[in-house]
């Protein structure tokens, strides 16, 4: 398996994927979800505020735990209106048809 090294203030993160890349739904849902705070603030530096709102609104995946969704619309992404938290709770189950 493929995997890139992105190197986020004194740490490597590495993410398998073989074209990973900072802005792609993927990465950044992984950054939100599992990196620190530091890791999400040179991802708002790297790839701008308004682009990751974009591509969490656009792109939802199923990755969050309820109180990290919870505070990533709060506190990271200060979103304005309700969203639906269905498509993003891991704990929810897929939508078939």
């Amino acid at each position: 398996m493929n995997k890139q090294v992105f190197s986020f203030g004194n740490k490597n993160r590495v993410w398998y994927s073989p074209k990973s890349d900072l802005k792609s739904p993927d990465t950044t849902h992984q950054i939100l979800m599992f990196g620190n705070l530091e890791d999400i603030r040179l991802l708002k530096k790297t790839v701008g505020e308004t682009t990751i709102k974009n591509t969490f609104l656009r792109f939802p995946k199923k990755v969050y735990t309820g109180a990290a969704l919870n505070f990533i619309k709060k506190f990271i992404l200060r979103l304005p209106t309700p969203i639906d938290d269905q498509q993003y709770l891991k704990t929810t189950p897929r939508i078939t048809r």
